[in-house]
């Protein structure tokens, strides 16, 4: 689901002015004059991507039926899409990732000490331009940041945990996924100055959402396609992750699965296999009953607000991408 899918299905009026704005914002950020920070930065901004994050900014901005321009909107679209791109730098070393979208990562060029520096230098420069809003809207990207790590270190805290429970799972996406939805579309009101029921109106949209879209990435890797997803399937097994489908898979196991999946797979065989036990124990379908349960949160967190077509855009987005996510498996 690209960037024009997801601003038609939103009724975001002119998506291209706000798109093309928030993408030469992007590229105006990095400042430095030190190629070794800018080059990488401008790789991994131009690496593409859905651009989903600031697309939810500048819709939430407008559910009230106001489309005026506003820099502060664009430049919290800015901020938050920083973030996203410079957790995806972290992630890359921590994955070992020679490539994401089909561009050579950072880590794979420069090397993994100097990405930590790019990442940390995306989220620093993220945070410059949220301090430009307001203090309020530095203060919720400064926590969400904090939120990610924490939500990232509980993950990384299980690595390959065969006793790893539902609610720990859960934990870790509010964290690592849900939280920058949430400050998304929470950013987004903020700085078009909407009434505070509002903001916390689309602040719980983009966190139920973004747990919906969570657990739909982790059933995508257990049941899609590598061509399909544009990297290998299996790859949260593989490395140790287990997720919803996995935990089901083994609480209703015998200790063989469990001592199987308690160390690193590398024979593809295997790895196959076991994703066909994960496929067929039903955590699945549990999985994406999980999801419908979100989006019909996220859809009724904004009832209180006008139902203009924006407003009833957001509320279509998370069972359409549900539906556009599964269909492309």
């Amino acid at each position: 689901m690209n960037a024009d899918r997801f601003t038609a299905l939103l009724a975001v009026e002119r998506p291209d002015a706000w798109l093309k704005a928030v993408e030469e914002g992007l590229e105006r950020t990095l400042t430095s004059t030190n190629s070794y920070l800018v080059e990488p930065g401008l790789r991994v901004i131009r690496g593409g991507g859905k651009r989903l994050r600031p697309i939810l900014t500048v819709a939430a901005s407008m559910v009230d039926g106001e489309s005026t321009w506003r820099d502060d909107i664009i430049r919290g679209a800015i901020a938050v899409e920083l973030v996203h791109v410079g957790s995806l730098v972290h992630d890359d070393i921590m994955d070992n990732a020679s490539e994401r979208r089909g561009v050579p990562t950072v880590n794979a060029i420069e090397g993994p000490n100097h990405a930590v520096i790019v990442g940390d230098y995306l989220l620093a420069r993220s945070g410059v331009e949220a301090a430009t809003i307001s203090k309020e809207v530095a203060q919720v990207l400064a926590q969400t940041i904090a939120d990610l790590c924490d939500g990232q270190s509980l993950e990384s805290g299980d690595i390959f945990n065969v006793g790893r429970t539902e609610d720990a799972w859960l934990r870790s996406i509010r964290g690592k996924t849900a939280a920058l939805m949430r400050a998304s579309c929470r950013i987004g009101a903020l700085s078009a100055r909407l009434p505070p029921d509002h903001v916390d109106a689309l602040s719980q949209f983009g966190e139920s959402f973004g747990m919906a879209f969570q657990v739909i990435d982790d059933v995508l890797d257990i049941v899609s396609t590598s061509s399909a997803m544009g990297k290998p399937v299996g790859n949260d097994i593989r490395e140790g992750v287990y997720t919803l489908p996995v935990i089901h898979a083994m609480e209703g196991s015998d200790a063989g699965l469990r001592t199987q999946l308690g160390a690193r797979i590398t024979d593809p065989e295997l790895l196959g296999e076991l994703l066909d036990i994960v496929r067929s124990a039903g955590g699945v379908e549990r999985a994406i009953a999980l999801a419908h349960h979100y989006n019909d949160e996220a859809a009724a967190a904004l009832q209180p607000l006008a139902q203009g077509s924006v407003a009833k855009g957001l509320a279509k987005l998370p069972d359409a991408y549900l539906e556009w996510a599964l269909g492309r498996s």
